[in-house]
């Protein structure tokens, strides 16, 4: 159950970073239900229940009855989205620099929790300080937002 959980936390840090917005628990033999993340207060286990507080109270769902669950952003309907184009690397003073032809407007690295852990508003970032681990870096853009992976060796 623990690395359930543990894999659960990082699915949902990870839908946060790539930018989507809503829960959908597919439920067996029921209809779906479709979450906000804005309206979710805490998500937490309780034996075979997931109990997810939210801005309109606290539902249960047994776990054995989830069928699956997704991410969605916006209304659900995937968009045709334009490529931006981004080329990072760690260079040899441990710093993640981005290249990209767009203007970078920001960088932030989130751990595998989805805590933020680093910002800069340049196109290079200090890592040396970051333990070894995963991360996730996400890259602001005058053309949008990239999330990319990368991983923090010592």
């Amino acid at each position: 159950m623990k690395k359930f959980l543990t894999f659960l936390a990082m699915l949902f840090s990870f839908a946060i970073a790539m930018g989507q917005n809503q829960l959908v628990i597919n439920l067996t033999g029921s209809p779906s239900v479709t979450i906000p993340f804005s309206n979710i207060q805490k998500i937490t286990f309780d034996a075979d229940n997931m109990l997810l507080k939210t801005n309109n109270g606290i539902n249960s769902y047994m776990l054995e009855n989830i069928a699956s669950i997704t991410f969605l952003d916006g209304v659900g309907i995937e968009e045709v989205k334009e490529v931006i184009e981004v080329n990072i690397y760690i260079n040899s003073y441990g710093e993640i620099v981005v290249e990209s032809p767009h203007q970078i407007n920001q960088l932030t690295v989130f751990d595998i929790t989805g805590k933020q852990v680093a910002l800069s508003t340049q196109s290079k970032m200090n890592v040396n300080y970051l333990n070894t681990g995963i991360y996730i870096l996400q890259v602001v853009t005058n053309k949008g937002i990239v999330s990319k992976k990368f991983i923090k060796n010592n």
